[in-house]
């Protein structure tokens, strides 16, 4: 009996202890993790504002790869929201939501998650530094436990998992920016259309590759007017007419060397459309193709010359890519003032497009 009472005397002092530790123990955790990136802040923001590259860069997929991830709510913007779902026992189910935002700055979210504690909640910063030539990522979390001793208790490791996941995230993060054109898209200094995801239909198009041509604006308008030319023969030929202006797709492009396609997408004569065209007869270097109905990003700009093409199609690529949209094929450009003004300095009007999945 004796023995039984100083077992009991024991358990209350334990359970004492333990109560008053409890009450001792925070309330609330606070954790902050941050890294740096030399993107654009309206990059970094974009990329974070929604939840198609959650996948690519939050630790949730890091953890486990094939949780299944459920989209909700508007694309982007205060209340964009995932669900997840994971037989991995350390992830569980859970969600992000958005609840706020300031443009190219601040990105505020709702957590939940099966670990301990109630209203979780999430916000990323972004702040350049004095030179402008860096932006500071900072994430903190916050988690309330209340009256739950045992939660408290768990706050004491909440940085081993929440805030290494922290960690893992911002790396992530930071890696995936860096592969990204560092161009503003909505502030280029020749302004561009919003980007949008585009159909395009099945489509008949003669085609003609130039090879390697000289990264020269001179030389480059000699090649697409010979070119041009040829597609026109065997359009006169074939009793075809072009649907649209003829496009340029760009295979490579460096400082020293451009080479391209030159697409025209044709039908007959007074048809409706191209698709299903055969029996047409080519000449020379011109090439038929049928290309299959697809998806591609787009945007429009006029050029105040050709070289500012380039820029304007690694601003759509970096576009493309912060909104979780896959490549799947070559830029091309769609010289809608013809070739001749195209290549004449004072401007000319383009729709740049990039295939997507």
């Amino acid at each position: 009996m004796k023995l039984f009472k100083e077992l009991l005397i024991s358990v209350a002092i334990v359970a004492v202890f333990f109560l008053l530790m409890g009450l001792v123990l925070p309330s609330h955790r606070h954790l902050t993790e941050s890294v740096e990136t030399n993107r654009n802040p309206t990059i970094t923001f974009d990329f974070l504002n929604g939840f198609r590259r959650f996948k690519d860069w939050n630790a949730v997929s890091m953890r486990d790869p094939g949780a299944k991830l459920t989209l909700s709510g508007p694309e982007t913007g205060v209340g964009s929201m995932v669900s997840y779902d994971s037989s991995v026992r350390e992830v569980g189910k859970g969600s992000w939501k958005i609840t706020g935002l300031q443009q190219d700055s601040r990105i505020d979210y709702a957590i939940v998650n099966s670990s301990m504690g109630g209203n979780k909640k999430s916000t990323i910063t972004l702040t350049p530094s004095e030179n402008g030539r860096s932006v500071e990522i900072k994430q903190v979390y916050d988690v309330d436990y209340g009256m739950n001793l045992i939660g408290r208790y768990a706050g004491m490791y909440v940085s081993s998992y929440e805030g290494e996941d922290m960690k893992m995230g911002l790396r992530k993060l930071s890696s995936l920016l860096s592969d990204i054109p560092n161009l503003p898209y909505n502030k280029m200094m020749v302004p561009l259309s919003p980007p949008k995801v585009v159909a395009m239909p099945a489509e008949g198009v003669l085609t003609i590759s130039s090879g390697t041509v000289a990264q020269d604006e001179s030389a480059i308008y000699v090649s697409v007017k010979q070119n041009d030319e040829w597609i026109k023969r065997v359009m006169d030929a074939n009793g075809l007419e072009p649907v649209g202006p003829f496009r340029v797709v760009t295979s490579d492009s460096n400082s020293a060397n451009y080479a391209y396609d030159l697409q025209q997408v044709v039908r007959k004569k007074g048809a409706t459309t191209g698709a299903g065209l055969t029996g047409v007869t080519t000449q020379g270097p011109v090439k038929f193709q049928t290309i299959p109905a697809r998806k591609a990003v787009m945007t429009s700009v006029s050029a105040t010359d050709y070289n500012s093409l380039e820029l304007t199609r690694g601003a759509l690529r970096a576009w493309t890519l912060v909104h979780g949209y896959d490549i799947s094929d070559r830029p091309f450009d769609v010289y809608k003032s013809g070739v001749d003004k195209s290549f004449t300095a004072g401007g000319a009007d383009f729709d740049v497009y990039w295939p997507v999945k």
